[in-house]
């Protein structure tokens, strides 16, 4: 998990209060936190729209917020591995474009790996002919396709058995095209391949890639940090006047 920690420091502002508002200083300063934190959040996720290539709603609702309570006075801006339903948490993804470093493997990768049709140091991106979703990833009906071809028992969204020989004679489309992995040493580029039933030429569509490293794009504790330091005490001055409000 990687977080952005905000804390409030009022010792000197707690010498002029009345016992009143000293009562309630801590239920504002819990307001506070947590406003601060989901404006925090909701900046971090403007600032994936900005360095980001079209990310998805998933990659955004990966950014979430830790909440203050009046017993800890303590808030954070997420990217949280453990809270992610189904699919790559949001720190395999996020935390090599926060921290730099190697992404993590996705599922159908680790699947390749597994069945030694792709060397471990090598990701699947997609090539020319691979069909694309709106924010440049390859369809998850694509990628059904191609694993049930591969003989690989992927557990994407709609892929539930792999294809044998005899399910592919009983299937009418059993002769639409193909996707193979050559193996190496090849004269084709490491990858997948689509067989055209008509020409029977053969074009990539999934190439191995060199696994790179990257470089930090996304600077999460500075964009918090910058978001507290401009907002932090309009956000206290709300919330005490509200905290006061609710003693009387």
């Amino acid at each position: 998990m990687m977080d952005a920690q905000i804390k409030v420091d009022l010792r000197q502002f707690n010498r002029s209060l009345t016992d009143i508002e000293r009562k309630q200083l801590p239920y504002a300063i819990m307001l506070t936190l947590n406003e601060t934190a989901k404006g925090g959040r909701q900046e971090v996720q403007r600032e994936m729209d900005r360095v980001f290539d079209r990310p998805t709603p998933y990659a955004k609702r990966g950014v979430v917020y830790d909440r203050a309570s009046r017993q800890n006075l303590r808030a954070a801006v997420v990217v949280t591995g453990d809270r992610t339903k189904g699919g790559l948490p949001a720190t395999a993804f996020l935390g090599p474009q926060i921290e730099g470093g190697m992404r993590t493997h996705k599922a159908f990768e680790r699947q390749l790996v597994d069945r030694g049709l792709m060397q471990r140091n090598l990701v699947a991106v997609p090539a020319k002919r691979a069909p694309l979703d709106r924010y440049g990833n390859m369809t998850q009906g694509f990628l059904n396709r191609v694993m049930a071809d591969l003989q690989i028992d992927y557990r994407g969204a709609g892929a539930t058995r792999t294809r044998t020989s005899s399910s592919l004679k009983r299937n009418k489309n059993y002769k639409n095209a193909r996707f193979f992995v050559p193996k190496q040493p090849s004269h084709l580029y490491p990858g997948v391949y689509q067989r055209d039933p008509a020409t029977n030429a053969i074009h990539p569509v999934i190439l191995f890639v060199p696994h790179i490293s990257y470089r930090v794009r996304l600077r999460l504790r500075e964009v918090v940090e910058r978001y507290v330091f401009a907002n932090v005490h309009d956000h206290f001055a709300v919330a005490f006047q509200r905290a006061v409000r609710t003693a009387r």
